[in-house]
């Protein structure tokens, strides 16, 4: 084979078949300047901001939370009516305790029956009491009122007694007069005795009768106004008497009071104990599951005191809500949305259990997923730095309403993006890098599932 003839117008054939076609280098300068300038571009392309967090469902109302059912008496465990499991009713028996003492009922009826008697007996006095207070009032009104009478007439007997007075003084005078005319005519000798000796007697006689008269009238005044003034004594006395009547009266009714509140207070206090005692059959106190028994109380015949836990039951919640743990860094946020628009954010829910997928920043190519709207937020941490909130549910889409109880039980694990405002993937990253947590928070410890639960009160 011959070999090419060197040509001086291709002084490097080899070096120019070798070389990158134009084409190529366009492309390759492309794809550099796109991946130059796809950052600057991201940074202005519209986002939706959202807030991850995990939590559980619960009851929204305490009352539909789980509850530890005590013994409310100390005793014997009799009788379980209930395994775990169980669906109950409000008012359902759970479990039967014996009280210690065997005859303690028999005694407390009895004890209640004869505080009922007593109780009887002192409605009686009270009553009598009454009666009492009220005829003594009554006895000390007429009292009073029959000497006020006597003390006005004897005022009425005052006035007789002056006027008779008056009157006798008008006599004496009349008959000093008299008598004066009639010594004058008798000792006047220019008449010649026109009256005798006797007529002139006669009216000193009377004359002197009636100045007599008239010092018995001031006599009977006296003893009228003297009687006035014992018929005010009287007065005041028969006041006096009937008002220590009444007061004596008053006592007695309020010590009859002060027996029967006795008696009634030892009544209730037999009647508490009665309760008590009716309240060795334990009862559900909400419509729900038995969620535990306690294996201290599970054996027949085992000992329990007040108190003591016997069961766990789970109530049936009408009223379901998630609670998401979120971080601090993003808590703010969710206060001021909320602020701003006056209600709670959009939230999308993956349910334990519930395969979804879910886009980060598209709720709308969400699937498998539920909606809610954030109700509340809590006012301080749970002590990590995290922020509780809860969901309630909201049908945004087709498909958000959540599982039936039956389904999505208490406790069921969830995860929820909380959507907020719409910014640029710019502003999200520099908000991400800006709100790093300087201080990692401590991770909360693990709970111990194996231990049983404490012993609780109700």
């Amino acid at each position: 084979m011959t070999a090419p003839a060197f040509s001086p117008a291709v002084p490097f054939a080899s070096l120019d078949a070798a070389r990158t076609p134009r084409p190529a280098r366009w492309v390759g300068r492309l794809l550099l300047l796109t991946f130059v300038a796809a950052p600057l571009v991201l940074v202005f392309v519209p986002w939706q901001q959202t807030v991850r967090g995990r939590g559980q469902i619960v009851a929204f109302a305490p009352t539909e939370r789980k509850q530890v059912v005590t013994a409310l008496v100390g005793g014997q465990v009799k009788k379980w009516y209930v395994v775990e499991g169980s669906k109950v009713k409000a008012g359902d028996p759970i479990v039967d305790i014996d009280d210690n003492d065997p005859g303690l009922a028999e005694r407390l009826d009895a004890q209640r029956k004869f505080l009922f008697s007593r109780k009887d007996a002192a409605t009686d006095e009270l009553a009598e009491q009454l009666r009492s207070v009220k005829a003594q009032e009554q006895a000390m009104d007429a009292a009073v009122a029959a000497a006020k009478a006597n003390r006005d007439a004897a005022a009425l007997l005052v006035d007789v007694s002056r006027q008779a007075r008056k009157n006798n003084e008008f006599a004496a005078t009349f008959e000093k007069r008299r008598y004066e005319m009639f010594d004058r005519l008798f000792r006047d000798k220019q008449f010649g005795g026109l009256e005798s000796e006797l007529s002139r007697d006669d009216a000193k006689a009377k004359a002197d009768r009636a100045l007599t008269d008239v010092t018995r009238a001031d006599a009977e005044l006296k003893r009228a106004e003297a009687a006035v003034l014992t018929a005010d004594s009287l007065v005041l006395q028969a006041g006096a008497t009937g008002l220590s009547a009444v007061a004596l009266a008053h006592r007695d009714l309020h010590r009859a009071e002060q027996n029967r509140f006795s008696v009634e207070r030892e009544l209730q206090e037999i009647e508490n104990r009665i309760e008590r005692f009716k309240a060795r059959f334990v009862r559900a106190p909400t419509d729900g599951v038995i969620f535990r028994i306690s294996a201290n109380a599970g054996a027949g015949g085992q000992f329990v005191k007040e108190g003591d836990e016997l069961a766990v039951i789970v109530p049936d919640a009408t009223d379901r809500v998630v609670e998401l743990l979120v971080d601090g860094v993003d808590a703010p946020l969710i206060a001021a949305h909320m602020e701003q628009t006056g209600r709670g954010p959009h939230v999308r829910l993956q349910f334990e259990g519930w395969p979804g997928v879910q886009f980060a920043g598209w709720p709308s190519v969400a699937i498998g997923t539920f909606g809610g709207r954030v109700r509340q937020i809590d006012a301080t941490d749970d002590g990590n730095g995290r922020f509780r909130i809860l969901v309630e549910p909201d049908e945004l889409f087709a498909g958000d309403r959540w599982p039936e109880g039956l389904y999505l039980r208490q406790g069921n694990q969830a995860v929820g993006w909380v959507f907020l405002n719409r910014v640029t993937l710019g502003y999200e990253l520099w908000r991400q890098l800006n709100g790093f947590p300087p201080v990692v928070a401590p991770k909360p410890p693990d709970k111990d599932e194996s231990k049983p639960p404490k012993v609780k009160t109700k």
